[in-house]
């Protein structure tokens, strides 16, 4: 009983931390929706752990523990592919910066030059 209470807790805390940093803007919304379905499942599952028992059982899987870690991992992996692709986009954006940047600078020492002529 008082693992229930104590997952349970753990699913509230981190509920009320993600929509703490979305209302702060220190956290994006549509990460935040990964983060609040997986407090919600920890929740969930910390007051009906029989639920587990039961799609272990629907997939054939003879230890309901395996599909915790399971779903654990899937959930990880998700992310990761999640940020990885947030990183990849970031990358570019700053490669087109920068290079934006250069063309400026370029022109801005092109202007002075010209004005240092005239």
């Amino acid at each position: 009983m008082i693992t229930r209470i104590f997952f349970a807790l753990i699913g509230l805390l981190v509920i009320f931390y993600v929509y703490n940093r979305v209302k702060k803007n220190l956290f994006s919304e549509k990460e935040s929706m990964f983060w609040m379905l997986g407090a919600v499942v920890v929740f969930i599952l910390s007051i009906f752990p029989k639920v587990i028992d039961q799609f272990s059982r629907i997939l054939g899987i003879e230890y309901p523990p395996s599909l915790l870690f399971l779903c654990a991992m899937m959930f990880i992996l998700i992310l990761l592919l999640r940020q990885g692709q947030q990183i990849s986009i970031l990358t570019n954006n700053v490669k087109e910066l920068i290079q934006r940047n250069a063309l400026l600078e370029q022109k801005i020492m092109e202007v002075c030059e010209k004005n240092e002529q005239d």
